[in-house]
């Protein structure tokens, strides 16, 4: 658990240097905002559309290989970035770094979830806060790093990660043992037995991921829109992300208490009104609504990833690459439009608008079952929820 943990942080901390040195790419290559987006648009969807078939793949072989060299690709190629002579080059070496992440989410959150055991809120939330943690610290480091050595200096971040990746494959066990599959149960059944509550659930987590993607993209250029430095714009991704690190860890465990569907709908009531008053709001304040904001965004994050594992127990890779990836990469396409609307009415306008895809979300969580039934439970027998409550059959 703590090795698939610290593996989420290992990948999340090196994909999140392109936020932070955006405003320095965009100076060096002489970019739109339109542009910029597409950088992101190209991290975010080679990171995700991929990993269903990633997920399929890592529940047949239920090795460690993924979870091991996914990371280790991603710290290498963003290492590089700094080195990047042309914009065509930063972006061959972004889809790179998108593909290791894209290997690593499924099998890492499916080793999560069998290591959580009963307790999966808990011990998902664990995992989702690990890479949480590293995406706030990446911007922040790899800010501190530039700000003083140059924006060259990108290798040298580089070397620690590589070393962490090594020392994972003696942490990260060889082998799984795949839970009990029922005999003549393909990929298609499974998908099809859960389509209806996985297409709902799949549409909340791409207007939420859309939401985190364009504040966590374009909070670097806001701040630097608003006077502020490359450092300056590391710790409001910081803020934004380490924070809300406490409302991954927070929300799902406590969703194994008071049920996932009202912990997806507490999120988005919260994070809503406090991230538009960070939009709207100048000096210490902005600072507090965003580090709050964070947190109440948050709050859902791993409780997504268990929803999916619950109506897919059999499936848990598949399952949480629609939720952890296909979501995400269908979100990171918004970037470009995110960054192309910026040019024409502002970033603080645009920030502000993009908020209205939460309500939206809202409307669609009263869609989703309140317990997610186990497709391993025979119809005769009931299910357990995770409150404890039995479902009649």
């Amino acid at each position: 658990m703590w090795a698939a943990t610290f593996a989420h942080f290992l990948n999340d901390f090196y994909v999140a240097f392109l936020a932070p040195l955006l405003p320095l790419v965009v100076a060096r290559f002489d970019l739109s905002l339109a542009l910029a987006g597409f950088l992101a648009t190209v991290l975010t969807t080679s990171a995700a559309m991929s990993q269903p078939l990633f997920g399929a793949i890592a529940d047949r072989l239920r090795r460690r290989i993924f979870v091991v060299t996914g990371p280790a690709v991603t710290v290498a190629a963003m290492a590089l970035m700094g080195l990047a002579p042309t914009y065509v080059v930063l972006v061959l070496l972004l889809l790179l770094a998108g593909t290791g992440t894209s290997s690593f989410h499924p099998q890492g959150a499916s080793t999560a979830g069998e290591a959580s055991g009963r307790r999966k809120g808990a011990g998902l939330s664990l995992f989702v806060a690990g890479g949480e943690l590293g995406y706030a610290l990446g911007p922040l480091v790899i800010a501190l790093v530039v700000a003083s050595r140059g924006f060259e200096a990108t290798w040298i971040v580089g070397m620690p990660g590589l070393v962490a990746a090594i020392l994972l494959w003696r942490w990260i066990p060889p082998r799984r043992d795949p839970p009990a599959r029922p005999a003549g149960r393909s990929l298609r059944t499974d998908l099809s037995s859960a389509l209806r509550p996985l297409a709902v659930l799949w549409f909340i987590v791409v207007l939420r991921s859309i939401v985190i993607s364009a504040y966590q993209t374009f909070l670097p250029l806001l701040l630097s829109e608003r006077g502020g430095s490359i450092v300056a714009g590391g710790a409001a991704v910081f803020l934004f992300g380490g924070i809300g690190a406490v409302g991954g860890v927070s929300g799902g465990t406590l969703s194994d208490r008071i049920g996932r569907r009202r912990m997806m709908a507490l999120s988005l009531l919260l994070s809503t009104p406090l991230l538009f008053a960070f939009v709207r709001t100048h000096g210490p304040w902005a600072y507090v609504f965003l580090g709050a904001g964070g947190i109440a965004v948050y709050l859902s994050a791993a409780v997504t990833i268990v929803m999916a594992q619950e109506l897919m127990p059999h499936r848990a890779s598949v399952a949480s690459s629609i939720v952890m990836g296909l979501a995400w990469g269908t979100a990171g396409l918004s970037l470009t439009g995110v960054g192309a609307l910026a040019d024409v009415i502002g970033l603080e306008q645009t920030l502000t608008w993009v908020l209205l895809l939460s309500v939206v979300a809202l409307g669609a969580v009263f869609f989703l079952p309140a317990t997610p039934r186990s497709r391993s439970t025979p119809p005769s027998q009931g299910s357990r929820s995770p409150g404890g409550v039995t479902a009649p059959p």
